[in-house]
């Protein structure tokens, strides 16, 4: 049963996504700075050298590769994903200013995904269909309450998917399909 809960926009300030988008410079700046080492000295060369897929990781994580929109070199970059209806779905939590998104648009044709033992070159789809995006939530809140927490702020013992205010989150995120390219 849903308490007197105060219904909030989200991302609920504290959560690792208000930090990103709306603390301040420092903080963000911190934060970035952290996520930047962990994959870069950790989970990029794990999952080179195949052992993160072989824990299990590549059934939550994927490798994004894209080209550079300003070096033109390779960027490597783990991302959350899901699986949903056979497709490759990942959220760029920070809108625009993802810096992998960035490349992706400057370079759609040069888009590589590894998840698991398996890539592929990718066609990249944007999904704006606000009603797609509600569902994804929706379905990310029911199936990942903890990580949800974490991220923006859900509260899975309060929190209804049917009458939260996602509108601001909806408006802030992108959804992003990868299918294999067939050309």
């Amino acid at each position: 049963m849903i308490n007197d809960h105060k219904q909030e926009e989200f991302p609920r300030p504290d959560s690792m996504l208000y930090n990103l988008l709306f603390a301040n410079e420092e903080t963000k700046d911190r934060l970035l700075r952290r996520f930047k080492k962990l994959n870069k000295y950790l989970i990029i060369p794990l999952y080179r050298i195949k052992f993160l897929p072989l824990l299990g990781f590549g059934k939550i994580f994927l490798l994004l590769i894209t080209k550079g929109r300003i070096s033109g070199k390779k960027k490597r970059t783990p991302l959350e994903y899901h699986r949903i209806e056979g497709t490759i779905t990942v959220v760029s939590a920070r809108g625009e200013e993802a810096d992998w998104l960035k490349n992706m648009r400057a370079n759609p044709n040069e888009v590589w995904v590894k998840y698991g033992f398996h890539s592929f070159q990718a066609r990249v789809e944007f999904v704006t269909d606000e009603q797609e995006i509600l569902k994804l939530i929706k379905w990310y809140v029911v199936k990942h309450k903890r990580i949800a927490k974490l991220i923006f702020g859900w509260n899975p013992k309060l929190d209804d998917p049917e009458t939260a205010d996602f509108s601001k989150l909806i408006q802030l995120i992108i959804l992003v399909q990868f299918h294999p390219r067939t050309e």
